[in-house]
């Protein structure tokens, strides 16, 4: 025992070399070391002592253990099929035939160490060992694993379902069983009844083996595919639980899934309507709860906006936390929790709990970061107790989230206040408005693009009809603002080429709010005064807003330009390839209406402007 924590280095050590050279023989080295565990634990048990007594294969190593650990398991499964899970086919066994030095020096000092443990150093190792070696294992990609979920992360799902002793906990896609494990360290849970579906037959078999070594039933972990028919139809059709926590497939995870059903298939002979997604994973995990269940699934934002408005109208949304940037590793979209609960309480009815994340992903996220911690600590904090937060989390009305063309996305609703030294009395206001994208509310401009179509209508010989566009044009080559955001129009250049009469409308008006789509993209400004003598046309470079109907161009820059305004852009970008603002990005920003609703006739008098309901246009036609 004295040597054992340089021994479980010494195998780390090697695990990860091995893990460089060929992922594949490190995940058969932990498969190994788990499975050789388990069976070390069961020998010492006098229950299984009449299959062990046959084979004694500790103080061995290499090919003559691996042979004698399949002839024990063949006879276990024999005498006690429970264990038909740790059937390895000869696959244990053939691992040593491989040509590699590095592995058997790895299995090897995985023997040494297991053989000096006794049953109690295995219970009270089991525990560590699983947080330190595995979960290393799978941060350091030695196992598969294509979303690397901390278990700070983990432990916060587990805090949001408020389960309780004597429930039964369902995941319809396990993966290596963190979530599981997490429920059941904590007191007063080692009873808690698990169930759940794997498709893949190494991660299965791999979390079987670690989770009896805790002394889990693993009799409801079925191997099957939760979006097909699974190997139990009772796990699909009858059974109903309590609670349901998923990691859904996400990314190279999500093709394997489609590979290994027929819905890769199918997608191919045009039989379904598409592949599967996240939200398959939880609407089968919503049909798998009790009348009074809760689930909690970590879920891209990217999938998130794809929307869901039965759990709005029915009123089953709890919650929506945005998680900071890189929190959760793998994929290419930044994550959130989301919590669905049959049966909320009458305090919680009525409403969502929604949390913001302000980090701005320049700085890899870091749970050992105290700030960081304290921002995750305050929303659980708040949720539990059922509050807001400026800045931090809001409660948001379900006929807000109604309104705003349920959008589910927590930074699409102004919890971060949209004006500085915000009045709490308009905080409220702004926060139960509804949002509005902006391509909802204006027309935008590429010149790039309609320069094009200008040229194909005068290759067809307008100027013959009048629609040459005739005076002197200027191009704005690219945005230059001052210390307010006003558009400064010191580097303009003569324009050279023929326009069409339609390049009217495109060129610059007082108001019109203009964006950089490179470089400096959280830029933003607004012109205010054009020289009486100009006509400007913006270059491809920009990109430019113009607002119509009842909105205040003046307060739609004011929010673009602040602290809200430029939390939406990063938020926005941030999983870009690199700094470029696509249109459709800024078109699907969404403000608060009365945050940036003109002043009223009674209130200004001045008449009321026609309001636009119709879809932002990008010139491109």
């Amino acid at each position: 025992m004295m040597g054992l924590p340089g021994s479980v280095q010494d195998f780390m050590y090697l695990l990860s070399k091995l893990g460089q050279r060929n992922r594949l023989l490190s995940e058969k080295a932990i498969e190994y070391f788990w499975t050789s565990m388990l069976l070390k634990k069961l020998s010492q048990n006098v229950r299984f002592s009449d299959v062990f007594w046959r084979f004694v294969f500790f103080g061995k190593s290499g090919q003559e253990r691996a042979d004698l650990m399949e002839s024990a398991i063949s006879e276990l499964i024999v005498e006690h099929p429970e264990f038909s899970f740790m059937d390895f086919k000869g696959e244990l066994s053939a691992a040593f035939k491989e040509d590699s030095l590095l592995f058997h020096r790895t299995c090897a000092c995985a023997d040494g160490m297991i053989d000096e443990l006794s049953v109690r150093d295995i219970d009270l190792l089991t525990d560590p060992l699983y947080r330190g070696m595995f979960t290393i294992a799978i941060d350091s990609n030695l196992l598969y694993s294509d979303m690397i979920v901390p278990m700070e992360i983990l432990e916060m799902m587990v805090d949001l379902l408020e389960i309780e002793p004597g429930m039964t906990v369902y995941d319809p896609a396990f993966g290596y069983g963190r979530a599981f494990y997490t429920i059941f360290k904590r007191e007063g849970f080692d009873y808690t009844s698990f169930a759940g579906l794997e498709i893949d037959p190494r991660k299965w078999r791999l979390t079987k083996i670690i989770l009896s070594l805790f002394g889990i039933d693993v009799s409801k972990l079925v191997r099957g595919d939760s979006l097909m028919k699974p190997s139990k139809e009772t796990l699909y059709v009858e059974e109903r639980y309590d609670r349901v926590i998923i990691e859904p497939p996400t990314g190279e995870r999500m093709v394997l899934q489609e590979l290994k059903t027929d819905f890769f298939l199918r997608n191919i002979l045009d039989i379904s309507s598409g592949l599967i997604s996240q939200w398959d994973f939880i609407t089968h995990g919503m049909r798998s709860m009790k009348d009074d269940g809760k689930l909690v699934t970590l879920i891209t934002r990217g999938a998130l906006r794809e929307g869901n408005k039965e759990i709005i109208d029915n009123d089953w949304l709890e919650a929506v936390v945005q998680l900071p940037l890189g929190a959760v590793h793998g994929g290419n979209d930044d994550c959130c929790l989301m919590v669905l609960n049959k049966a909320k309480p009458a305090i919680r009815k009525g409403q969502v709990f929604m949390a913001v994340s302000k980090s701005d992903g320049r700085e890899p996220f870091c749970f050992e970061v105290r700030e960081e911690n304290l921002l995750l600590d305050s929303v659980m904090r708040n949720f539990k107790d059922w509050k807001g937060e400026s800045g931090v989390c809001a409660l948001l009305p379900i006929g807000t989230i109604k309104q705003s063309g349920y959008s589910l996305v927590p930074a699409d609703y102004p919890i971060i206040p949209v004006e500085i030294d915000q009045l709490p009395e308009d905080y409220e206001t702004f926060l139960t408005s509804p949002t509005v994208e902006l391509g909802s509310i204006g027309e935008f401009f590429e010149s790039n693009r309609v320069r094009n179509s200008w040229r194909a209508d005068l290759l067809e010989d307008n100027e013959a009809d009048g629609k040459r566009y005739d005076g002197k044009v200027y191009k704005y080559p690219r945005l230059e603002v001052d210390d307010n955001g006003i558009v400064q129009f010191s580097s303009l250049e003569e324009y050279e080429g023929d326009l069409a009469k339609a390049a009217e409308k495109a060129l610059l008006r007082k108001n019109d709010i203009i964006f950089n789509k490179r470089n400096d993209i959280s830029t933003v400004g607004l012109v205010a005064d054009i020289p009486s003598d100009a006509s400007i046309l913006p270059s491809g470079n920009l990109i430019v807003f113009r607002v119509a109907g009842e909105y205040d161009p003046i307060k739609v820059f004011d929010i673009l330009r602040g602290d809200y305004g430029q939390f939406l852009v990063r938020e926005a970008t941030n999983n870009l390839f690199m700094e470029f603002l696509p249109l459709r990005i800024i078109q699907a920003l969404r403000l608060p209406v009365e945050a940036i609703r003109a002043q009223r006739s009674d209130e200004s008098g001045s008449p009321n402007k026609e309001v636009s309901t119709g879809e932002g246009s990008d010139s491109d036609v």
